[in-house]
């Protein structure tokens, strides 16, 4: 089984972690508690994803914990 893991969920890494997370199991990693408290209420403050594709991604989890990493 493919487990992608995309660090850091800034402008770059967001939009590649939710695109693989519509078809791979993906884990989102960030240092940013408030970055992931709003990536689960699929909310991308920066515009530059939007709520559809957040919510379409459903293969996407987000977690500030390192060692989920590890799964990948």
């Amino acid at each position: 089984m493919t487990i992608v893991a995309v660090v850091g969920l800034g402008y770059v890494g967001l939009p590649l972690a939710v695109e693989f997370g519509k078809k791979f199991e993906t884990i989102g990693f960030d240092l940013s508690e408030g970055k992931i408290a709003n990536y689960k209420n699929y909310c991308d403050p920066t515009g530059e994803v939007s709520t559809e594709d957040l919510k379409a991604a459903t293969r996407l989890s987000v977690s500030t914990d390192p060692s989920t990493i590890s799964r990948a």
